[in-house]
């Protein structure tokens, strides 16, 4: 029996963005712009992991089917739900957004992070 290779998906100095683009679901006049960085996925298990980076202002977002780790690489935002409960985080922070969750995102400095989706 072979044992399966451990290898590095990516290191943070070396991540591929493509140019950022603007985030269709911006709201109030901000115009933030983002971009991914898919590194890894696992169709069997519908895992996902990838870097994702995102340009200040807000906008609309939602989490259905799919519970979010985030590890905050670079930034400072703040997630604001459907009933108004918020959660300011920065760089070092992780974060779990889980299935069903809904609200705002509020990008306050350049923001950079390290995500892991696990279908629900």
């Amino acid at each position: 029996m072979s044992n399966p290779q451990v290898k590095v998906l990516r290191s943070v100095d070396s991540l591929s963005f493509p140019a950022l683009a603007l985030k269709p679901t911006a709201i109030n006049g901000t115009e933030p712009k983002d971009a991914t960085d898919n590194a890894f996925t696992v169709k069997a298990s519908s895992v996902d992991l990838g870097f994702w980076e995102c340009s200040p202002g807000s906008f609309t977002t939602a989490r259905d089917g799919v519970n979010e780790v985030i590890l905050v690489l670079e930034g400072k935002a703040t997630l604001v739900s459907d009933t108004g409960e918020r959660l300011d985080h920065q760089a070092g922070d992780v974060v779990l957004i889980p299935n069903g969750w809904s609200g705002v995102w509020e990008i306050h400095e350049h923001f950079k992070k390290q995500y892991i989706t696990i279908s629900a």
